[in-house]
């Protein structure tokens, strides 16, 4: 499963491989993931409740053998599990030693319970997709971040360029340049950076820069 999901750390990648993991290894007719905050293509991520939300919210297993008799705890859940021919549902959080990031639920067409060794295989496979979940997080995070950097040293490299470019046309130190062009964003309501890619490309007259500041 790790090697198969490695490859594409997409949120809905992960769902598609653990349920179908699920389905292959276990004696169970479907699953349903529930993982709140996370924008699925192919998934919903909401529950309003049964099972999948209450072993999100509480972290712990949650078996109920025969929805039936759980119509006045989850009247719509069970309706709708029913509509499906579901009677049997198993939930697992998604979870590590700190943080529940969602959960998955078993669902069978028998009134069953699933045995010790499905559990703890069910169990197995939830924290390999934790883990992948978590760490798709992390890329993403850290794709922001470098994306982020890379925009504000482009904008610097720009600025500098601009300022040499200022400097040297209208004869001027770097530090005037530098504050006839930050004037003049503040003047104009733009960005400094918008303002020196305009010196830099030449799209912008360097003569509204350059005209003496009415005191």
């Amino acid at each position: 499963m790790t090697a198969s999901v490695t490859e594409d750390l997409g949120p809905d990648r992960v769902v598609d491989t653990l349920s179908s993991e699920c389905a292959r290894l276990l004696p169970i007719d479907s699953t349903e993931v529930f993982l709140p905050g996370v924008e699925l293509e192919r998934h919903s991520a909401v529950a309003e409740e049964g099972p999948a939300l209450e072993s999100f919210e509480t972290g712990k297993d949650v078996a109920v053998h025969d929805l039936s008799t759980e119509v006045s705890r989850w009247p719509g859940y069970v309706a709708r599990m029913a509509g499906k021919g579901y009677a049997a549902v198993s939930a697992l959080p998604l979870r590590t030693m700190d943080e529940t990031v969602g959960s998955i639920a078993f669902l069978s067409a028998e009134t069953v319970v699933l045995s010790v060794e499905d559990r703890r295989l069910g169990r197995a496979l939830a924290d390999v997709a934790t883990l992948c979940l978590l760490q798709q997080r992390e890329l993403r995070h850290y794709r922001t971040l470098s994306a982020q950097l890379q925009k504000a040293l482009d904008s610097r490299v720009v600025i500098e360029q601009a300022k040499g470019m200022l400097a040297e046309r209208a004869g001027i130190d770097l530090g005037t340049a530098f504050h006839r062009m930050r004037s003049y964003a503040r003047s104009s309501n733009r960005k400094l950076s918008d303002v020196a890619r305009g010196v830099v490309e030449g799209t912008l007259d360097t003569r509204k820069l350059l005209r003496p500041r009415k005191r």
